[in-house]
């Protein structure tokens, strides 16, 4: 027997999808956030339950794929909880995280506050020589200053480095042979060009100090975990999802990486399900517990994107693309001490305390709290009966904090808290299609994460989106979404050659050996995972520029032509048909080369299920009070896994499971397919 598995940790909970003996089975555990590890493991002994081993490692000796994908990285940016960074750059050009005259970066302040940057001097040329090499005195009288100002982990990223990262590598040595591993103790250090080989400081800079935020937190988490499976005879390396939309094992990701990786993870699920049933433009709304996740498929494509914005930080990394929200089942409501009005997130209560309805000690109102307020939660049914919620208690934070100073009714209140976060999702999502060049009615909406049934339903009508999919698997979509995903390792190095010269043998053979060096890392990496020479295709992509075209342009190759002097040859006429701003005199600049290298792993499957009838009576369960339109009304009750393909269930109606809750409004329909997912559109 083989089994495939996939877990999803988010903020609030974690999820597992696994595929094995002929059948599906998903599993949802709290995440325990003092160590990540155990709700880790707690998934894959709660996987082993369900198929009837006495033991986990009965099961991962027979485990092929371990998938781990986690949004861990990109909560810590959103609610600011990462360790306070020291930063040292080159004197005169880094003071303001190598932010362009006049501007600001906005790494300065919430990464990185202002006055734990301090400047060194160094220098190194536009072609990567030395001029001046960093002074010993002054590094360590730097980094004396930045441990005093409570620094908790260093960052060095100087000028130009990834062209000659000779000065970055000596001020770590002399940081070390004067502070050693032993006296620095919990406080790391780590350089730009370890993370990023993006030659403009500004974006490497802002890469390293997004891994060192998120970093220690991920170190602990991604090792032991790998250890922890190791340990019981799992016997293939433990793969972790990229924002790439590929997954890589442990000793192959940097913290960064991980950072939305479940989004990404979610999308790459979404554009399997697209092309399954060819739907071109599908724009994704992953609810969680601690925030939503927008992603958009346009006209078939995945949105590969070179520079993203994470927690409003930019960055250029090939990446999928993807907008985090504080707005999810666990987001806090209150009101705005300045302006006295609504806000929900982006502050979460997480899995511990959670919402006060957990009854864990939580005493903030939440969005959770709202919806057992408003009966469309059954307290005695989340998450199947394994907990009972405490609506009394939903009750008294809702009016202590909303509620009473508002002056308006709990159940006022708790609408109006919902009515809020879906203005907020709604705005988010319209914004991302009209910024793609799309039309909200020509986009389908895939709604998924633990809320996604319950938060979708408005958001789509407020969004101008008619048409909605939720899934069976939908509380677990980010874990279904990774078990669409193949090995992908990337590989890079910055350059700065200049293309006029291509007839030189010397520029080609430059060229030709990055590539063949990085060519030999990527297979020596994919032997590592198991996979053979013959299973991993490659593709490189050079990256250039020119003097009236300063943006940088991709030019992809796929597969790399064994003739690579004739195709380098070739490069400058098809950088100016590419590149439309591009004169024919043009100074043509090669700023970097990139290398992906994948291999396949086996895809999910969807069996076709024949229509039975509209009739859904077999899976209704009775019927509940749930608020709608300013009261209270009966609305019928329908259990999801009862449901059959062709069924028809007519809003207002919920439909729930042990893992979620789908609100049908009056006026929407929702259609089983031959798939037993869910279609849910307006009359």
């Amino acid at each position: 027997m083989e089994f495939n598995m996939d877990i999803d940790t988010g903020g609030t909970f974690t999820d597992g999808f696994v595929r094995g003996n002929g059948r599906t089975e998903l599993i949802k555990v709290d995440t325990t956030p003092h160590d990540l590890t155990v709700c880790f493991m707690e998934c894959i002994e709660e996987a082993a339950r369900r198929f009837d081993y006495e033991s986990v490692s009965q099961m991962l000796v027979q485990m092929k794929t371990l998938r781990l994908s986690t949004t861990i990285g990109t909560n810590t940016l959103i609610q600011g909880s990462g360790p306070k960074l020291g930063l040292l750059v080159t004197r005169g050009l880094g003071e303001n995280a190598y932010a362009p005259a006049g501007t600001t970066n906005p790494s300065v302040n919430f990464l990185i506050p202002e006055e734990m940057i301090i400047g060194i001097d160094e220098e190194i040329s536009e072609s990567g020589d030395s001029i001046t090499a960093p002074e010993r005195s002054q590094v360590l009288s730097s980094v004396k200053d930045l441990l005093e100002r409570g620094a908790r982990r260093i960052v060095v990223s100087l000028a130009r480095s990834p062209l000659n990262p000779a000065h970055e590598r000596r001020c770590r040595e002399i940081i070390l042979e004067d502070y050693p591993a032993h006296y620095l103790g919990s406080v790391p250090l780590l350089l730009s060009t370890e993370i990023s080989s993006e030659v403009d400081d500004r974006y490497r800079t802002n890469a390293a100090l997004i891994d060192a935020y998120i970093h220690q937190e991920m170190l602990h988490y991604l090792y032991k975990a790998d250890e922890d499976v190791r340990n019981q005879r799992y016997k293939w390396p433990l793969l972790i999802v990229h924002a790439t939309g590929g997954v890589a094992r442990v000793a192959k990701t940097k913290a960064i990486d991980t950072c939305d990786s479940g989004p990404a993870a979610g999308l790459f699920g979404a554009a399997f399900l697209a092309r399954l049933y060819g739907i071109e433009n599908v724009v994704t709304v992953d609810v969680g517990g601690t925030s939503t996740d927008i992603g958009l498929i346009a006209h078939g494509e995945l949105p590969y994107t070179a520079e993203k914005m994470i927690s409003d930080v930019p960055i250029r990394e090939p990446v999928i693309e993807s907008i985090s929200i504080g707005g999810g089942g666990s987001s806090i409501a209150r009101l705005d001490e300045n302006t006295g009005k609504l806000k929900v997130g982006p502050e979460s209560a997480g899995a511990i305390p959670g919402p006060a309805c957990y009854g864990l000690g939580g005493y903030n109102a939440t969005v959770a709290d709202a919806w057992v307020i408003l009966g469309y939660i059954d307290p005695d049914y989340f998450l199947g009966g394994r907990r009972k919620l405490d609506a009394d208690q939903a009750r008294a934070v809702i009016k202590e904090h909303v509620a009473d100073p508002l002056n308006i009714s709990v159940e006022e209140a708790a609408d109006a808290i919902v009515k809020e976060m879906s203005t907020q999702s709604a705005k988010s999502i319209r914004d991302f299609i009209s910024a793609k060049g799309l039309e909200a009615k020509d986009v389908t909406m895939f709604a998924f994460g633990g809320a996604g049934g319950l938060a979708c339903y408005s958001v789509a009508k407020a969004a101008g989106v008619p048409k909605t999919y939720f899934f069976p698997f939908g509380a677990q979509f980010c874990a279904f979404g990774s078990s669409c995903t193949d090995v992908l390792h990337n590989y890079s190095m910055a350059q700065n050659l200049p293309l006029e010269s291509v007839s030189d043998d010397s520029t080609v053979q430059k060229i030709n050996e990055a590539v063949q060096e990085m060519t030999g890392d990527a297979y020596f990496d994919m032997e590592g995972e198991g996979f053979n020479k013959e299973n991993v295709s490659l593709t490189l992509e050079i990256v250039m520029t020119s003097e009236h075209s300063p943006s940088p342009t991709v030019i992809r190759w796929s597969p790399i032509s064994p003739d690579i002097k004739k195709d380098i040859r070739a490069l400058p006429d098809q950088y100016r048909t590419e590149a439309t701003s591009a004169t024919g005199d043009d100074r043509v600049l090669i700023r970097e080369l990139r290398l992906q290298a994948s291999s396949h792993l086996p895809n999910p499957q969807f069996p076709s299920h024949s229509p039975v009838g509209e009739s859904p009576q077999e899976a209704f369960k009775g019927s509940r009070s749930a608020y709608w339109d300013g009261k209270f009304q009966d609305v019928q009750v329908y259990e999801q896994s009862l449901l059959k393909s062709g069924n028809m269930v007519s809003g207002l109606a919920i439909i729930e499971s042990a893992d979620t809750t789908i609100l049908i409004p009056p006026g929407s329909q929702y259609m089983v397919d031959q798939y037993l997912n869910g279609l849910m559109e307006e009359k």
